[in-house]
């Protein structure tokens, strides 16, 4: 693997409605670990930063959310958005994860195909999952008390993103973001990084027609996309040769708390990280992750009273 550029998938962040929600689909339906719980870095508005993914928190299998229940606050989906993620599965899981969504009582959305897969959907606080097989994707799930180990989630298979326009965002993936176009399907193009497969792919869905999504946090909506890179040096390279192309919407760096990132508006509108981790295990013991509510220093000063806010207002039962 070519460490001096993108390496794959690293997390993706919605915008949702409750905490208890968040823990209840992608603990006890996706069967994810929780293995964070902070706030928002950003504004001074305590809104919960949940994580979830495998054992550690490998990149490639983190989802974070943002519950956005208690502030009212609703997105809309369009174009220049993140639209569906993709959790790979084994070979022939298909007809557990029916019947484990029928049990759970998460209707089925649709079926469909696309690249010779066969996608089973459903929707989670307005946003689409699908869950793909791929008999090539032979990453360790976490082990789940509500999944089946012989059936559970690997990691994300792939995330799609709709866009007004391909051509621009076509040039940034392949001259910035090192990705490749791999293969065409009707109005999707799958692009891939490295050596490609699950964890390394984008699928892009062309929609010139689709009016643009809501880039403000809001319910709804998928917020943004984080890439991994290697080191700090990879990271300010990307960054600034994409700005050398005229890709100029760039943040500074940002301390995340378990990973420093820098963050683009891509030229289809799409928002994309890239992110250096920094693990999860630097402030709790990895069998206690994801128990304790974690704070930015903005916030913590305000301890008692920001947890007696959150648990009045979006409590969280594990």
């Amino acid at each position: 693997m070519d460490n001096d550029s993108i390496r794959g998938l690293h997390h993706i962040t919605l915008c949702t409605s409750s905490a208890q929600g968040d823990v209840d689909f992608f603990v006890k339906v996706i069967g994810q670990r929780f293995i964070k719980r902070t706030l928002f870095y950003d504004g001074r508005i305590p809104i919960y930063h949940l994580y979830f993914s495998d054992e550690v928190g490998t990149p490639g299998t983190v989802m974070t959310t943002f519950p956005m229940l208690r502030t009212g606050l609703a997105g809309r989906k369009g174009s220049g958005q993140f639209t569906a993620i993709a959790y790979s599965v084994p070979p022939g899981s298909l007809d557990f994860w029916r019947e484990h969504f029928r049990k759970n009582n998460v209707e089925i959305s649709g079926e469909s195909e696309r690249f010779g897969e066969k996608y089973l959907r459903v929707v989670h606080a307005g946003i689409d999952f699908e869950i793909v097989e791929d008999a090539t994707d032979l990453r360790a799930p976490w082990k789940s008390d509500y999944v089946p180990e012989q059936y559970a989630v690997r990691g994300f298979h792939n995330w799609t993103a709709t866009v007004r326009e391909l051509e621009d965002m076509d040039v940034f993936l392949k001259a910035a973001w090192n990705f490749r176009a791999t293969m065409t399907d009707g109005n999707f193009t799958r692009y891939e990084t490295q050596e490609g497969g699950a964890g390394k792919r984008l699928d892009f869905l062309h929609a010139p027609d689709l009016r643009q999504g809501s880039w403000t946090l809001g319910q709804g909506i998928v917020h943004h996309g984080a890439f991994d890179v290697a080191d700090y040096d990879t990271q300010s390279r990307i960054k600034f040769e994409s700005e050398s192309m005229g890709f100029t919407d760039f943040s500074d760096r940002k301390n995340r708390g378990y990973f420093e990132s820098v963050y683009v508006r891509t030229p289809g509108g799409v928002m994309f990280e890239a992110t250096k981790s920094l693990g999860f295990k630097m402030d709790e013991e990895e069998a206690q992750l994801g128990t304790e509510l974690k704070m930015s220093p903005e916030l913590a000063a305000s301890r008692d009273e920001v947890l007696a806010l959150m648990e009045r207002d979006d409590p969280i039962h594990v």
